[in-house]
């Protein structure tokens, strides 16, 4: 399967990540900054459509904006991140993707606790990018020179779209920043849990008022108003789960009796023996070690006719990821799915002493769900 992201680096610890999206978006937005021919508006330039060169010269201008705008996206991003790590968050990566950027945070404490700050400070360091700049445009603007004017014009763009990133972050909608600081605020009155459905009705109101007015004006704003409604949809997803689960420890659901596999066994035999005991993965086990974890996806890597001679342990993976019976369970959930695996290893020290699968989080998710009389969208 082709992966959705490329790894571009590391920064402060945190994997930087480019979507897929983001690489066939570019050459638009290239074409977009190169050939813009507005050069007065709100007295910024915003475009190098004006400048006396060839369209290949605009072309590349408009390329290196383009990257410049998504290095401050991710400067947008790294600001979130910084403050989410200070307050027990735990950041998987940032991705730089078709809508911008976003920081996947693997771990979230209970109540999310410095909400607002972490939301806040990505628009603040937008912000203060753009208010930076001016001086370096008010400069340059009136100076002549080809190289001095392309100075100008990029330190005016990046001004510019920088304050306007700013400006869209703030909005009081889910996935926006601005929605993550109006649940914060409102959580201090009328707890985590209404202050999120508050927040998400925000959130959706705004999204079908720009779906509206996209429809006579822009297709932009209907495409952005469907990313603010499903964002505000999977946020009160999460806090669903996450109230459901409150108190819970991946010990009072992880199976105990754990069936696992050698490393010398074949893939013929494991496939016999998931047919039997109706699993898909494995902990591989050499004597009382834990050494990986196979899977059915594993085996089907295999042609037929070498099941009966390839071994499990050229199969396996050697990367575990696991948990500890005291893990909160909403924990588990979220590493489950931001890894994108069917299952953790629970260990106390080196001892492997159970398995939690997705199902088994999913399955007490719902219990739970209808206990509380609400729903988790459990599709």
């Amino acid at each position: 399967m082709m992966r959705v992201s490329l790894r571009l680096a590391r920064v402060m610890g945190i994997p930087i990540n480019i979507h897929i999206s983001f690489l066939f978006i570019l050459p638009f937005i290239a074409i977009a900054f190169g050939f813009t021919a507005l050069p007065d508006l709100f007295g910024y330039h915003i475009g190098f459509g004006d400048l006396p060169v060839g369209d290949l010269e605009k072309l590349f201008f408009g390329l290196v904006a383009a990257i410049l705008f998504f290095v401050s996206v991710l400067i947008h991003e790294l600001a979130h991140s910084y403050v989410a790590v200070r307050n027990g968050y735990v950041i998987s990566g940032i991705t730089l993707f078709v809508f911008g950027g976003v920081s996947e945070i693997e771990k979230q404490p209970p109540q999310a606790p410095g909400e607002a700050l972490m939301a806040f400070v990505g628009p603040a360091a937008s912000f203060i990018i753009g208010l930076l700049l001016l001086p370096i445009w008010l400069a340059l603007r009136n100076e002549n020179g080809l190289a001095i004017t392309v100075v100008a014009i990029t330190t005016s763009m990046m001004s510019f779209y920088n304050i306007l990133l700013a400006g869209f972050n703030i909005i009081p909608a889910f996935p926006m920043d601005g929605g993550r600081i109006l649940r914060a605020l409102l959580a201090r009155r009328i707890g985590f849990m209404r202050a999120t459905k508050v927040a998400v009705a925000v959130g959706k109101a705004i999204a079908v008022f720009m779906a509206m007015v996209g429809f006579f004006y822009s297709i932009w704003l209907i495409l952005i108003a469907i990313f603010i409604y499903l964002g505000a949809r999977e946020e009160e997803r999460g806090t669903t789960i996450s109230m459901a689960l409150e108190g819970i420890t991946v010990e009072a659901l992880m199976t105990r009796e754990v069936s696992t596999v050698p490393p010398t066994m074949t893939a013929r035999q494991l496939l016999d023996k998931m047919l039997a005991e109706k699993h898909l993965g494995y902990p591989v086990m050499d004597g009382e070690r834990l050494i990986g974890v196979i899977t059915l996806e594993d085996i089907q890597r295999v042609p037929a006719e070498f099941q009966d001679v390839t071994l499990v342990e050229r199969l396996m993976s050697r990367q575990i990821v696991s948990v500890s019976p005291t893990t909160p369970a909403f924990e588990a959930i979220q590493t489950i799915s931001s890894r994108r695996i069917g299952r953790l290893m629970v260990m106390d020290g080196d001892r492997l002493v159970g398995i939690v699968s997705r199902s088994d989080l999913l399955r007490t998710l719902e219990i739970k769900a209808i206990e509380r009389g609400t729903s988790t969208g459990r599709t």
